[in-house]
């Protein structure tokens, strides 16, 4: 007998009454969502994600990457205040397999500590068919696996490119890549006993044509259930001129395909960092104090706009002459929220003297509703003549978000923003 699948199979039933996400209607058990991977292996199109990995837009934010001794911290604090916590699961902010070693060391810690602990990971399934074996040795009970076509062409819509075996594919030939690498991964882990959902994003004009197939995709890999979710996650309006889907609408195509596969109902888009029921949020700030941190005494007029430099839409990870369009955030009322991938031409060189006509005043141009831009790197002249434009500059190698809460920090704190 193989042993891994007897440890993962044998209680899966009653495993799967302890996790929320997999029950539709267990509201008491709780789920602790531990940040451990900001890094990401797929370039979302822009019109149809933030940029993220693990397929909602929440996924994205946290307030910080943990360590897998701080995340150990953090579950025991969770654990001492929260009896009804029964999942540990790691979905964030990045893509959890794009650095194994990190969750390994952490689902080997919380296993080793917390035999009782359900364990679940979420993943693009890029990497699964390398990887699959391995999280069913470590003892993981749950996998979400967020599939949103089943075709190449569609999925060209969806991803930029993927990075794979350290190169990058484009379009129908990076999204085929996926696509085979989900279905094979998914397959396997199911036939090993591991509880496997499939995560959709719903987009108007986008993949809708395709999401009963996917979800015959879910039920022919062997996934107990799929959660089709509203893409980017709780906004109802046009995104980039694609239309979202209403909650009515939502739950008719839930209800259509719910003769196919079950489908999950309730289990709504969280933070990476949370810590959950399926109608209630727990967490707590385990890092300081509530009314110690700077955001609690933050006044609520507070509003600012940021242009940000990044690759992939998660890191502040480019230098400014690089970046061919800018990530554009509003920072009101202790709340971030993305708005738009907004195109540029790209500002490699140029002397100060030619920025009212040259490159560096066009890009300007683009940004003058900004306060400020957030950038890994940024030369001399184009920094000069961004401030000249009342236009703050703030370096950082971070998460966005975290990029930005600093920045709004040093703003607010009168303090000098280029660090």
């Amino acid at each position: 007998m193989d042993n891994r699948k007897a440890y993962n199979s044998n209680n899966n039933s009653k495993h799967e009454s302890r996790h929320p996400c997999f029950n539709n209607y267990d509201f008491h058990s709780a789920v602790i969502h531990l940040p451990m991977v900001s890094e990401c292996n797929i370039d979302y199109s822009e019109d149809s994600f933030r940029g993220h990995c693990c397929g909602d837009s929440q996924k994205a934010s946290c307030n910080r990457v943990l360590t897998p001794n701080e995340a150990m911290e953090r579950l025991y604090e969770a654990k001492r205040t929260i009896p009804n916590l029964t999942v540990a699961a790691i979905s964030g902010p990045g893509e959890p397999l794009a650095d194994f070693d990190t969750v390994k060391e952490t689902l080997k810690a919380i296993r080793q500590t917390y035999p009782e602990m359900l364990l679940c990971l979420s993943t693009n399934g890029l990497l699964l068919p390398i990887y699959a074996s391995h999280l069913i040795s470590l003892g993981v009970n749950f996998i979400t696996v967020t599939v949103n076509t089943v075709s190449p062409e569609t999925g060209a819509k969806f991803y930029n490119y993927i990075t794979y075996l350290g190169r990058r594919y484009y379009g129908e030939e990076g999204s085929n890549i996926l696509l085979q690498n989900q279905i094979s991964g998914i397959t396997y882990l199911a036939s090993m006993g591991i509880s496997v959902r499939m995560n959709i994003a719903a987009i108007k004009g986008r993949n809708d044509h395709e999401i009963p197939d996917l979800v015959g995709m879910a039920r022919d890999c062997g996934c107990k259930l799929t959660n089709i979710l509203l893409q980017p996650a709780g906004r109802k309006q046009d995104y980039n001129g694609l239309e979202a889907y209403s909650g009515d609408e939502l739950n008719g195509l839930r209800r259509e395909c719910e003769t196919i596969l079950p489908q999950s109902y309730y289990c709504k888009p969280c933070n990476a960092d949370t810590v959950e029921t399926l109608n209630t949020r727990l967490s707590l700030d385990f890092d300081e104090p509530a009314g110690n941190r700077e955001e609690d005494r933050r006044p609520d007029s507070v509003h600012y706009r940021f242009a940000v430099c990044s690759r992939n839409g998660t890191l502040t990870d480019q230098h400014f002459g690089h970046a061919a369009k800018f990530y554009i955030y509003d920072f009101e009322d202790g709340v971030i929220t993305f708005l738009e991938g907004r195109p540029i031409e790209q500002y490699c060189h140029g002397s100060l003297e030619d920025k009212e006509d040259g490159r560096i005043y066009k890009l300007i141009k683009a940004i003058e509703d900004c306060n400020c831009v957030i950038c890994m790197r940024i030369g001399i002249c184009p920094s000069e003549a961004l401030k000249e434009k009342n236009i703050d500059v703030y370096t950082t190698y971070n998460l966005i978000e975290d990029g930005i809460r600093e920045a709004v920090n040093r703003l607010y704190s009168g303090l000098s923003v280029d660090v």
